[in-house]
């Protein structure tokens, strides 16, 4: 069932003037109807952040440190404070929650749709990083849904080149930044775009997936913690 505004903002505790403004950025997928905002009620967000979010900056170097990556372009009390971050994540029931509240600045969110026969074509882009539902380390089947970085210096390319649109329900997440990503997507990445469905096959494997990497790094490094 579709709900309009004032119930989404009931539901994630905020203004209606807020639960426009997440509603017509493309942060939720819903489609604007004769001048109303209407989302499935599905779709609505079913956890509210638990903390600030990182700087974008800060955000990529957590990812990094996620991803068993280098962590050089912040000061050492942000690093320590990153691990300190990376312990609490691994010992939580709900690493995706936190996730969710300290990772949602790394990116800008567009949501759009495409036929499902071009969006193989889409993420075959080299200008796309698939990642997310996309990412194969994700083991979901999400045949009809697309995922993936791109930067925002191709995206309009990007959208009309593969007929991408705002009509329809939406099935395309592109995460849109203003760095360059390389494939595959940083593992950390991964967890983020998952975690941000806010849906509970999605947490299950962002936890899955966590402490996997976890027993990883543990073998082939004995003493340290992912």
């Amino acid at each position: 069932m579709e709900v309009g505004v004032v119930e989404v903002a009931v539901r994630l505790g905020v203004s209606e003037r807020r639960a426009r403004q997440l509603l017509a950025s493309g942060r939720l997928p819903a489609r604007l109807v004769s001048g109303r905002w209407l989302i499935d009620e599905t779709d609505i967000p079913r956890s509210r952040p638990r903390s600030r979010p990182m700087s974008p900056r800060v955000a990529w170097e957590f990812i990094s440190l996620l991803s068993d990556g280098p962590v050089g372009s912040v000061t050492q009390s942000e690093q320590s404070r990153l691990r300190s971050k990376r312990t609490e994540l691994l010992a939580s029931p709900d690493p995706a929650g936190l996730i969710r509240s300290w990772l949602p600045r790394r990116a800008r969110l567009v949501r759009k749709a495409v036929a499902a026969g071009d969006g193989p074509g889409l993420l075959d882009d080299p200008r796309v990083v698939p990642s997310g539902l996309s990412d194969p380390r994700a083991g979901l089947s999400a045949a009809s849904e697309y995922e993936g970085y791109v930067h925002d210096g191709d995206l309009d390319g990007l959208l009309s080149d593969h007929l991408v649109s705002s009509a329809g329900r939406p099935n395309v997440w592109l995460h849109v930044t203003d760095r360059h990503q390389i494939r595959p997507a940083p593992l950390g990445a991964v967890l983020a775009d998952l975690a941000d469905h806010d849906r509970a096959r999605e947490d299950s494997q962002v936890l899955a997936m966590l402490h996997e990497a976890s027993k990883m790094t543990t073998r082939a490094n004995p003493g340290a913690t992912c």
